[in-house]
């Protein structure tokens, strides 16, 4: 595989500028990938669309004989690998394009130079948990690397799995590799711990995007990952909150939980990072009113939690005002935090940033523990959707997200772009 074209000339005089770096973690060398080319939020509406996809492509649709790739999640294994996860979804005769409730596996490929190549596609979940003829939706993946304690060198994976078609029963699950991702094992059922008062029926998602692991305060080495979930039997609210596990991902605990503001008309898929303290910035997207361009002021969310995530310091979440996003599209967050070095409050979101369009997507980074944020980078001008984070070095991140051509969809690509954070 080789790196895709980027729609400008601008894009590689900005890939020739940045060195390549040798990464603390493994010494894997991180090559720069090609940066967009400056550009505005509002840009891409009146016939700016670029003709090729940024980045580095990872999954394609119609690869391995499945229709699309979506919600990417991406984490550095411990032998310094780059390890990338999505669904792989079949297409469908009487679904839409890309269907969300298809037949999907969880599949993941790696990088070993640092994000410029990838390898092939290796299936970690599909089929029924139970063995039975029936199709499932294996989706939702949260992978978290363990650096502490007992399981130090582990990667934990969280996922969900419903019947094909059918949302009346998700159910959360839970695997684990010791070997850097190369093999899992049998994933496990969390239902009964983390659903408690609605051990079947009901909305529940993980993530999407990676879950953590602390790394500071009095919880060190408690493991951690957003949920969002609707009980309507309950509440017609959603529900978001943060789940988590004190014995390397064994067994797992519900834990803070706050329903949406009040006057949302739409919020789910909840991120978390940690900050210098210890503390958790948990933040799902969200929508008030029609999408447009003022809607962009009410397109995200956030609840504190002091505790290790048991609790919210919040009643409900509340709006981001700052993160000028695309309503109704998730984005992804994380600690720009490096292994060995001290905490930090620099915490960075990447997301679209259109108002009414999946499209443009942006990297924001605050200073403060996420009390504030600034666009420091724009990554495409084109279609642009769900995505994860990892960090390169003390000034670069990696992005893994959806994109797609004017003439496409956000989900027909999932690409890996670097972007500068100074």
């Amino acid at each position: 595989m080789t790196p895709s074209t980027s729609s400008a000339s601008s894009s590689f005089s900005s890939f020739s500028s940045l060195s390549a770096r040798v990464l603390a973690a493994g010494a894997v060398l991180a090559v720069a990938l090609p940066l967009a080319g400056p550009a505005s939020a509002d840009e891409g509406t009146s016939g700016d669309w670029p003709a090729h996809t940024d980045g580095v492509t990872v999954f394609d649709k119609g690869e391995d004989g499945f229709e699309c790739f979506r919600i990417p999640a991406i984490v550095r294994a411990p032998d310094g690998s780059l390890l990338a996860f999505a669904e792989a979804r079949r297409g469908s005769e009487s679904a839409g394009y890309c269907y969300d409730d298809g037949s999907i596996d969880l599949v993941m490929r790696r990088s070993t130079d640092g994000g410029w190549s990838w390898s092939h596609s290796q299936t970690i979940l599909a089929g029924d948990p139970w063995g039975r003829d029936v199709g499932a939706t294996r989706g939702n993946p949260v992978p978290i690397v363990l650096t502490q304690g007992e399981h130090a060198g582990r990667i934990v994976l969280l996922s969900t799995w419903n019947v094909e078609g059918s949302r009346a029963e998700r159910r959360p699950f839970v695997q684990y590799s010791d070997d850097s991702g190369r093999t899992w094992s049998e994933a496990a059922d969390l239902t009964d711990s983390v659903k408690p008062g609605f051990p079947e029926q009901g909305w529940y998602a993980t993530g999407p995007q990676h879950g953590i692991e602390l790394t500071h305060g009095p919880h060190r080495g408690r493991l951690v990952a957003g949920v969002n979930y609707l009980n309507t039997a309950q509440s017609d609210r959603s529900q978001g909150g943060l789940i988590h596990s004190d014995d390397g991902g064994v067994t797992w605990q519900a834990g803070a939980s706050a329903p949406m503001p009040a006057d949302a008309d739409h919020f789910s898929e909840v991120a978390v990072a940690e900050t210098a303290d210890g503390g958790l910035y948990a933040i799902g997207r969200s929508r008030k009113g029609p999408k447009s361009v003022e809607t962009r002021e009410f397109s995200r969310a956030v609840a504190r939690s002091t505790d290790g995530g048991e609790t919210f310091e919040e009643k409900t979440f509340a709006y981001q005002s700052d993160l000028l996003t695309t309503p109704e599209v998730q984005g992804s967050v994380l600690s720009a935090v490096q292994p060995g070095r001290p905490a930090t409050d620099t915490l960075v979101y990447a997301a679209p940033q259109h108002g009414t369009l999946r499209k443009n997507l942006g990297v924001f980074v605050s200073t403060d523990a996420g009390d504030s944020w600034a666009r420091t980078d724009t990554l495409t001008l084109n279609r642009s959707g769900y995505s994860d984070m990892v960090m390169l070095d003390a000034d670069s991140v990696g992005v893994l997200y959806e994109t797609g051509l004017e003439s496409g969809d956000a989900r027909d690509r999932i690409v890996f772009q670097a972007s500068d954070l100074r």
